[in-house]
């Protein structure tokens, strides 16, 4: 299929839409950025500024990048402005149902009939979203992950009725961005990796719930063993270099040990039920309400992002122009 796609619509300026904005102003894209406020607009505005004097700082733009980029962004409170014009939108709304089926069905009205429309669902599926949409084919679901200006990799999801080349033309979209599109064939809850996610997090909640060990040391031992591993190979890769063999005995040994509940952990709705909603609250696995603890959060999501700067310069050799 000939499709240019030059002008990209992101619905949605919260946590992960103004991090997507800015994966793509980065590499020349036109991009309109949709929200219902103003003030939540220059919130994004604000946080794409800090976002990119971090990629500076560590050599991933170049001097002449960080003084233009903002040429490649326009802002908007009015829908129909936002994707009239666009060859790809993407729905980054909050994961509220309703919500996105309303707004897939306003920019199926206001868009071209060769729009692309994507959304960023992390959970839902688009079968569940596209209930009100004429033109299903060109619908697809690209799941990034936070901070998406710098997780490189986004799961690029066929739905029932997507066409083929919706799916090419949208990895080689990810592709001209510096990103590395995975293809999800089939569409299930959760897609790939948020359902292994769910997997690790239900056996550290079982952990923890028994009493195993502390939230800080399980958090130390996963960050210092598996993260610290697979940062560098896959799971299945490790399978290999350890041995089928030895992994077939370890299976063996263990899963009849490993949690197999089909409910959300006790644990997570007794949080919920104080009012506990962690860094948002001030509580949640750790104590956020000291004067130290918010200075630490702060300092953690900034050493965080350095090192995930340096892992994505290191690791995919993402190259500044």
């Amino acid at each position: 299929m000939d499709f240019k796609i030059k002008n990209i619509a992101v619905l949605g300026a919260g946590i992960m839409g103004h991090g997507i904005a800015q994966s793509f102003m980065v590499k020349g894209y036109q991009v309109k950025l949709y929200d219902i406020e103003e003030s939540i607009l220059q919130n994004a505005i604000n946080n794409i500024e800090t976002n990119l004097a971090s990629f500076y700082d560590a050599e991933l733009i170049s001097k002449s990048e960080l003084n233009t980029v903002f040429n490649n962004l326009t802002t908007t409170t009015n829908l129909e402005d936002a994707v009239k014009s666009a060859d790809f939108v993407l729905e980054a709304a909050p994961e509220l149902l309703d919500l996105k089926q309303e707004l897939f069905e306003s920019v199926e009205n206001f868009c071209h009939p060769n729009t692309i429309i994507a959304t960023n669902t992390s959970s839902l599926v688009l079968k569940d979203i596209s209930v009100r949409v004429k033109r299903k084919k060109r619908l697809i679901i690209t799941h990034w992950f936070n901070p998406p200006h710098i997780v490189p990799v986004v799961e690029v999801v066929k739905g029932e009725e997507t066409h083929d080349d919706i799916i090419d033309i949208t990895l080689q979209l990810l592709k001209n961005i510096n990103k590395v599109p995975v293809r999800i064939n089939h569409e299930v809850p959760g897609f790939l990796i948020n359902r292994i996610q769910m997997a690790m997090i239900r056996e550290v909640l079982d952990l923890y719930e028994k009493g195993i060990a502390s939230a800080s040391d399980i958090d130390i031992a996963i960050k210092g063993s598996i993260g610290f591993r697979l940062a560098s190979i896959g799971p299945l890769l490790t399978v290999d270099l350890g041995g089928v063999n030895l992994w077939f005995n370890i299976c063996k040994n263990l899963f009849p040990h490993i949690c197999s509940s089909q409910k959300p952990p006790e644990i997570l709705s007794l949080l919920a039920s104080k009012g506990h909603d962690g860094v948002k609250s001030g509580k949640g696995f750790y104590d956020y309400t000291t004067d130290s603890s918010r200075n630490d959060i702060k300092s953690t999501i900034t050493k965080r992002d350095k090192e995930f700067l340096a892992r994505l310069k290191s690791n995919y050799m993402v190259q500044t122009s």
